[in-house]
């Protein structure tokens, strides 16, 4: 329990991190901005490709229930 509470601390974190880092990043004129655009579409396809190995596991992870059966020895 305690370590799925830091695991969200953690997360969230990061997450409130890289908030700020991305506003500042694309607010900013500094930055050209087809280089801004470009690293939104780096971080977009990172993000696509995270989200597809996750929903892989869990689409693994659910089938596997079904495969184990109870051995009698």
């Amino acid at each position: 329990m305690i370590q799925k509470m830091a695991f969200i601390l953690i997360g969230g974190g990061v997450l409130a991190a890289s908030g700020f880092f991305l506003k500042w990043f694309f607010a900013t004129e500094y930055i050209s901005l087809g280089f801004r655009i470009a690293i939104g579409v780096v971080i977009v396809g990172v993000l696509l490709l995270l989200a597809s190995a996750g929903w892989e596991r869990y689409r693994a992870a659910k089938g596997k229930e079904k495969e184990f059966k109870e051995v009698k020895y």
